[in-house]
């Protein structure tokens, strides 16, 4: 899991490339509006209602609510029902991390190639789609890990 933590931090923005926008200032992590205009903290943590971030976290609190999230999306990625090799199994979990568990069901002819192991179709899946458009190097930086494609 902590190559997979490293990789959510490179993709949601590092303590240094956050520090050059000024989320990361004087040790601490900051809210901040993502590209969609939603307010996130730390590592890609979307801040949820009744959660006070405004005093900023620190590296080690950001760690720690980055570990929950993925708790929480290890959780609902296994409700896909899907048997995938690793790499495939953290592109869905990095995937789902960044547009929660519906968006992933909305991938439906991607997942359906899955199912059936057919890793190029897969590949081919994703790129066609709104949120290749939109963050074209994260997907692409996701698919250049793939053994299976």
């Amino acid at each position: 899991m902590s190559d997979l933590k490293t990789r959510l931090k490179e993709y949601e923005g590092t303590k240094e490339y956050q520090a050059k926008l000024k989320y990361f200032r004087n040790g601490k992590f900051y809210p901040y509006a993502d590209s969609l205009g939603f307010s996130t903290v730390g590592y890609g943590h979307l801040i949820q209602r009744g959660e006070d971030f405004s005093t900023g976290i620190t590296e080690s609190e950001a760690d720690q609510l980055l570990s929950r999230d993925l708790a929480k999306v290890h959780v609902q990625v296994k409700t896909l029902g899907l048997v995938l090799p690793d790499d495939w199994n953290d592109f869905i979990t990095i995937m789902t991390f960044q547009l929660g568990i519906q968006g992933v069901k909305n991938f439906r002819k991607m997942l359906t190639a899955l199912e059936i192991k057919n890793y190029s179709e897969a590949v081919k899946q994703a790129k066609d789609s709104l949120w290749y458009k939109q963050t074209p190097n994260r997907v692409n930086a996701m698919i250049a890990v793939l053994k299976n494609k």
